[in-house]
């Protein structure tokens, strides 16, 4: 019969997992439990398998089997402690019926289980006469030998059998060694080992000279003359360990012959058992080195894991951005997790961050070492891809299982991938990445624009990677120095606006930030990724009581970011009251596409990734149409209708091969050698914003070797204009078959790889010797924009005339480049105080809190942004942690993104007459009202002794003033000012 329901005062809350089990009736709960699955212990009997195999089989991999054994390991620490306090105070020579009882019980179980080993023993005979099943022989006996002298009345006491008996009880002290299966690791076991091995020692030679010593019968003279003595347990301990570290005091010492031929035998006996098990331990931490344990802190620090292809340049770039103060990760570690152990140079580059990094050796793809590694608790993942292997493919393949394994291991944690090809982004983000940066899209995309926007490496380079400390403050007497150190304290930062800027316009924002923090908004996060945001977009709210939006902003450090949070709200009420006053109308079309966009908060991870993965694949398939010759043929140029031609005609490769450069290109692009990703690389070219509508796309010519194979062939023919010449760049002659004199940009690209010297620093030998030739060929013309990739940033030294002046005593400089025209080298002072002072301004620059070489942002080649190095890569990949999408921020600040109308991007103007003589904060706001861009810097040529070579200005003080020739970066809908040259009339 059912219980009544309970009243309602009374009626307790019911969990939710349990009301599914309430009958609408009775009311009677019942908690349904999963049924647990039963264990197994005993392993299952094959059909035919004998007997003694499966005892031996579950004696050594059965649950039964190891609970066995660790109750013996238990009852045999028991049994040696029990004998210890039966003798604690002399030998006991009588037991107590009680103390019999428990003795010959453990006896009877230790009697059973060695005939359970030997019956399951595989070779009996060799089991039996092993030394240690011996010993468990010898342990046995004794109770055995009590039981039949207790039942024998003509056996006495100080008979031989029960004399041995006495002797072979300490025995038991050996079987201690059963503890050693607890150990967890091999380690463990050796110095577990080797512990007990002294300990066993010293207790069973106590035992067995306690025994040997002890006075049987009754002797009242001295014990040297009764040759016995009665020793207490503790004095044979101490003489025991006096005696085997060969001290021997002489205050205890035995006095029977057995005893002395024992303590002998154990003294030689420990001479030779100890050492062993010492060099067993040695080469036990020989062979475990630090690499093979674990990460032993996960609750005390988050960790992130790095794996993939690792080696000491890109460790060296990452961790000076990853552990950057202005990061705020000084409480993180970085996990290695790689397959080999660490070269010499990496082992450097560790040492300089010890407590910081953990290398453990292992592979991604196993469970256990990922286990090792605490993949479960990881706040990030990151996988690197090696760059110059000669299989891009299987690169991008092993990144992808790598980044399977990492996903299916932490479903929740941000996995941050390198790839090469870009065809793989699309599907490697599928696949559980995060974000990727896709090396040779964005490499090849970079280049092609800093063929035609003077100085873009260096403005992306400074942006990307962050400065040493507060370089500004130290005093140059250059003031080019001062104005460019201004710029390259700043970097690109993921910005909190608060919820006190909503009904701002985008554009008001930008002039309130830069007039009060000189910080500089570009892009927004939006629920569809980052976009640029046209300049009337309204702010308004999000979910988040306390933020209007997220922005990307160049800004100059993290206290700068950090002060946009602390602006009082009435500033901001005052500015938004005299904007409403100033406030125009907005197109209807306008209208609509800004109510679309939804500013983001990052939290909408999903819908983002979609959009980055949308971007990937159309650009994958733009990649895909180019490889199956589907372009366009009126615009490409070539003949690709008919795949039959005449007899003897050459095809369109072989053409493209042979044909060379027309005599009349110019104003045209030269490549010394071609780049591993040559679609995106000529497509970034032609998609660039031009001067006007009447000016082409510039020819682009490449010089190589070799030519590119014919399939890689297949994605260029949808580009016009593109040549090829044979031949070496540093051949004078094939150098004038490419018409460099007239060319307008000159592309230096690092070929080789590491692998082809033996000393890795050598691997840009190629690309610095062609700079040489390059400026002997140009010393009578003008010099075309120069940009040299470099894959060690070390090497851009030896590029610049400023080095060889700071280094008098090298002898690797490049002569030619310290008189030519692109030699901008500082005159000499001939006073020793300005020396001085310049010295201790480079040291100053030497003594950054980081752990790149400071001095390098100095250098000429950087400064005039002609250098592109391969180092940027590894700073983008370590932002992508704490500025989320950076990579999309920077694709479309490159290239565009295909969804926005304006094309709006980064691009070059030349300052017009109206503005020179300006300062650069009035430029800054005549850009912003009347153009609706936005100029983050210029670019200025060399000015003679004042400014020796060309120089990236990034955000410049607001008081610099314009010159002729200056070039300013904007980013907005590309214009001219041939096409428009009223946008600046009042």
């Amino acid at each position: 019969m059912s219980e009544p329901p309970p009243s309602p005062g009374g009626k307790k809350k019911m969990p939710k997992h349990l009301r599914h089990a309430v009958s609408s009736r009775s009311k009677v709960v019942t908690a349904t439990r999963s049924k647990r699955k039963p264990r197994v212990y005993l392993v299952k009997r094959f059909t035919g398998e004998p007997m003694r195999e499966w005892v031996q089989r579950n004696l050594e991999s059965s649950l039964a089997g190891n609970t066995f054994s660790a109750t013996m390991a238990i009852l045999s620490t028991f049994q040696a402690l029990f004998h210890v306090s039966l003798n604690w105070t002399g030998l006991r020579i009588g037991l107590d019926s009680w103390m019999q009882e428990v003795d010959f019980s453990l006896n009877l179980v230790f009697t059973l289980e060695y005939i359970v080993h030997v019956y399951a023993a595989f070779d009996r005979l060799e089991y039996i006469v092993s030394f240690f099943p011996l010993v468990e022989f010898a342990v046995v006996l004794p109770s055995w030998f009590d039981l039949i002298t207790t039942h024998t009345p003509s056996i006495d006491y100080a008979d031989t059998l029960p004399q041995v008996s006495r002797m072979l009880r300490p025995l038991r002290f050996i079987r201690i060694f059963r503890l050693v299966q607890f150990a967890t690791s091999s380690l463990q076991q050796q110095a577990w080992a080797a512990m007990l091995t002294i300990v066993s020692i010293v207790f069973t030679t106590a035992g067995v000279v306690q025994a040997t010593e002890a006075c049987l019968q009754e002797c009242d003279g001295e014990p040297k003359v009764c040759k016995c003595r009665d020793w207490s347990f503790p004095n044979l301990l101490y003489f025991v360990v006096v005696s085997i570290s060969t001290l021997g005091y002489g205050d205890i010492a035995p006095v029977s012959t057995s005893g002395k031929f024992v303590i002998a035998f154990v003294i030689l006996f420990t001479f030779i058992v100890v050492p062993i098990q010492v060099n067993r331990i040695q080469a036990t931490i020989t062979s475990h080195t630090d690499y093979s344990s674990a990460y032993s802190e996960a609750k005390l620090h988050p960790h992130v894991i790095l794996t993939g292809f690792v080696n000491a340049d890109s460790l060296s770039v990452f961790f000076g951005e990853f552990f950057h103060p202005s990061n705020l990760n000084w409480n993180e570690r970085v996990v290695i997790l790689n397959a080999a152990p660490p070269t010499p140079e990496i082992n450097k580059v560790l040492h300089a961050y010890d407590s910081k990094v953990q290398y453990i050796v292992g592979s991604p793809m196993l469970d256990e070492d990922l286990t090792r590694a605490v993949l479960c608790d990881a706040s990030a993942c990151y996988v690197l891809v090696n760059r110059q292997s000669s299989r891009p493919q299987y690169a991008d393949q092993c990144c992808a299982l790598i980044t399977i394994a990492l996903r299916r291991g932490n479903p929740t944690c941000p996995i941050y991938a390198q790839i090469i090809n870009s065809r793989n982004a699309a599907t490697l983000l599928k696949m559980g990445a995060s974000d990727v940066v896709v090396v040779g899209m964005l490499k090849f995309s970079i280049l092609g624009r800093s063929c035609q926007v003077n100085g873009l490496p260096t403005l992306l380079l400074n942006l990307l990677a962050q400065c040493n400390s507060d370089l500004d403050s130290h005093h140059s007497s250059l003031q080019w120095q001062c104005q460019y150190l201004h710029g390259y304290m700043h970097g690109i930062f993921l910005v909190d606006i608060p919820r006190t800027f909503s009904s701002l316009t985008f554009g008001d924002l930008i002039r309130f930030l830069y007039d009060k923090a000189s910080i500089i908004p570009l892009a927004m996060l939006t629920d569809d990724g980052v976009r640029f945001i046209d300049m009337d977009f309204k702010l308004g709210a999000t979910a988040d009581p306390t933020l209007c939006c997220k922005v990307y902003a160049i800004a100059k450090g993290l206290s700068a970011v950090e002060g946009v949070m602390k602006i009082p709200p009435e500033q901001i009420l005052s500015y938004r009251k005299g904007m409403r006053r100033k406030g125009k109308s907005t197109s209807t079309n306008n209208l609509m596409d800004m109510k679309k966009i939804k500013p983001a908060l990052g939290n909408e991870i999903e819908q983002i990734h979609e959009s980055v993965i949308n971007m990937y694949s159309v650009a994958e398939g733009y990649d895909v149409e180019a490889a199956m010759g589907l372009a366009d043929k009126d615009a490409s140029g070539y003949n690709t209708s008919s795949p039959e031609r005449l007899l003897g005609e050459m095809s369109e490769y072989e053409r493209f091969a042979a044909l060379g450069v027309p005599d009349d290109v110019t104003d045209h692009i030269v490549v010394c050698g071609f780049p591993s990703d040559t679609y995106h690389f000529i497509k970034t070219i032609r998609e660039a914003p031009m001067p006007d509508d009447n000016t082409p796309s510039p020819a682009v010519v490449f010089l190589a070797s070799k030519c590119l194979d014919e399939r890689e062939f297949e994605r260029l023919r949808g580009f016009c204009d593109v040549y090829f010449v044979q031949g070496s760049p540093v051949n004078f002659g094939d150098l004038k078959k490419t018409n460099i004199r007239f060319a307008i940009s000159v592309l230096i690209l690092t070929q080789a790889s590491e692998a082809q010297y033996s000393d890795p620093n050598m691997v840009d030998a190629d690309a610095i010797t062609i700079v040489r030739y390059i400026v002997e060929i140009s010393q009578r013309t003008r010099m075309p924009n120069l940009v040299v990739e470099l894959d060690k940033s070390s090497n851009v030294k030896l590029l610049s005339s400023l080095a060889n002046e700071r280094r008098t005593s090298s002898a690797f400089g490049l002569p030619a480049l310290v008189v030519r025209n692109v030699s901008y080298r500082s005159p000499r002072r001939d006073s020793v105080s300005s020396l001085a002072r310049r010295d201790s301004f480079w040291s100053s620059l030497d003594e950054g809190d980081g752990n790149t070489d400071a001095s390098l942002v100095l250098e000429e080649f950087i400064a005039s942004g002609r250098v592109f190095m391969n180092s940027m890569l590894d700073s983008l990949m370590s932002e992508c942690y704490r500025k989320p999408w950076i990579t999309q921020f920077l694709h479309i600040l490159i290239s565009g993104s295909v969804n926005d109308l304006e094309e709006r991007r980064l691009f070059q103007v030349e300052a017009p007459d109206e503005l020179v003589a300006l300062k650069y904060g009035e430029c800054f706001r005549k850009f912003l009202d009347m153009a609706s861009c936005t100029i983050i810097g210029l670019w200025r040529p060399e000015r003679g002794v004042v400014l020796p070579h060309p120089c990236v200005f990034i955000n410049p003080p607001m008081e610099l003033q314009i010159e002729p020739g200056d070039l300013f970066f904007v980013v907005g809908k590309p214009f001219t000012f041939t096409s428009s040259p009223d946008i600046f009339a009042p």
